[in-house]
């Protein structure tokens, strides 16, 4: 075993199978729904090709994943103009441009891919869910029972996936909030079914009260229970509608939304009630949570505000401190500067894997620019360990993976 190796926990990863995939894990009287619904948000998503990415870096990138530019230049090929019975088709197929990448359901080339990568364990957020379930979850007009449905059939559909792998993959299970001891139960069913990288919050409660409102106490206490964290993961924002300047709007405030569970659950005292509840707040940067606590503990130090902090014991500094911590998902170095002022406790990086915006397939390149002067142990923390004490990964099972496809000190730092 080779000692001089790093152990990499990615914090931020994403999987979602084919929509077919699904099929299996969702009662049978849902499938021509679901069908219908995964046709209406695809073409959305082509009319939409061209106002995200720029088109000349999004070829790039499928040139470096070994995809080669035709994969993403067909979504946007103003020829393509295919049928609803053509665009399932090519949905499901997995070796058309408009699947899914193979990556994000085949768990062995999944684990190869990550190997390449030098990641030997993983927190799995969603990819794509049915009905809109997951990161943009309330977003998508859907019925309550098309919502949960989704839901449910990518916990299970995740189980069986990360079970492939169960001491590299974290999955981080869906919910609504429409009924609280439905999502209760949903929690614990997906906990039963071996996912242990947490919940994700929906950074949207649609009509129903924010995070703020007792009615989610229950959702807080179970998760205590289970020791699942509670995870935000940016994806959400109001539909800012078709216009020129709606993805830039979209862009430039995804990771607020995301952001404000934590004044929510702070002020709300669920750190107070549940000390040993877990709060993950992932690809929703790092420096803003040093102006977002100035801005709390002014607050809550001044005296005509006295009100707010009845019944709490700690600042919210000190909240933070003991409940939380980041996702630091592609840390570039200017955030990386930080560090000290957040807590090198607190971050833990990530991949993103396998989003354009992420470090796959390049994370070396991205480490050499962000860790190259770091200490040793700092990097060891902010690449792993940090996130192997805080989710309870098996350093004993991971390290023999990392002394065999991990990087050296040496290589993070650009030295070899």
């Amino acid at each position: 075993m080779n000692d001089d190796k790093v152990l990499i926990i990615s914090s931020d990863c994403h999987a979602g199978t084919l929509p077919s995939g699904y099929n299996e894990y969702m009662p049978a009287k849902y499938h021509d729904q679901a069908n219908q619904w995964w046709v209406q948000y695809t073409r959305e998503m082509m009319n939409r090709v061209g106002t995200f990415f720029d088109q000349e870096a999004v070829e790039a990138y499928s040139d470096d994943a070994g995809e080669g530019g035709g994969r993403m230049e067909a979504m946007s090929n103003p020829s393509v103009a295919p049928n609803d019975k053509d665009l399932l088709d090519m949905l499901s197929d997995p070796s058309n441009p408009f699947a899914p990448r193979r990556g994000e359901y085949d768990a062995a080339v999944r684990i190869q891919e990550l190997d390449d990568d030098g990641v030997a364990g993983e927190i799995v957020f969603p990819q794509m869910a049915p009905f809109g379930a997951g990161l943009m979850q309330y977003r998508h007009d859907v019925t309550p029972e098309l919502n949960l449905e989704g839901c449910r059939a990518y916990n299970r559909w995740l189980a069986d996936f990360c079970n492939t792998n169960p001491k590299r993959m974290a999955g981080v299970a869906l919910i609504n909030v429409d009924n609280i001891d439905v999502t209760v139960q949903e929690i614990r069913d997906a906990h039963a079914a071996g996912i242990w990288g947490g919940v994700l919050l929906p950074s949207s409660t649609g009509s129903f009260p924010f995070y703020h409102h007792p009615r989610y106490e229950p959702i807080w206490a179970v998760c205590e229970e289970l020791d699942l964290p509670i995870q935000s993961h940016s994806g959400w924002s109001p539909d800012y509608g078709d216009v020129e300047a709606a993805t830039a709007m979209f862009i430039s405030e995804v990771d607020m939304w995301a952001q404000r569970p934590f004044t929510a659950m702070m002020w709300a005292g669920a750190f107070e009630r549940h000390p040993g509840l877990k709060y993950m707040l992932t690809e929703v940067g790092c420096g803003w949570i040093l102006e977002k606590l100035r801005v709390l503990e002014f607050k809550a130090a001044n005296p005509i505000f006295k009100h707010f902090t009845k019944g709490l014991t700690l600042s919210p500094t000190e909240y933070f401190e003991r409940n939380c911590w980041i996702g630091a998902s592609f840390l570039p170095a200017h955030e990386g500067k930080l560090r000290h002022e957040i807590g090198v406790d607190k971050l833990m990086w990530g991949s993103d894997y396998p989003h354009l915006e992420g470090t796959w397939p390049n994370t070396m390149k991205a480490l050499n620019e962000t860790f190259g002067d770091y200490p040793e142990q700092e990097i060891r923390d902010i690449l792993g360990l940090n996130a192997a004490g805080a989710y309870g990964f098996d350093v004993n099972e991971l390290t023999p993976i990392a002394s065999e496809i991990g990087p050296s000190i040496a290589e993070i730092r650009g030295e070899a």
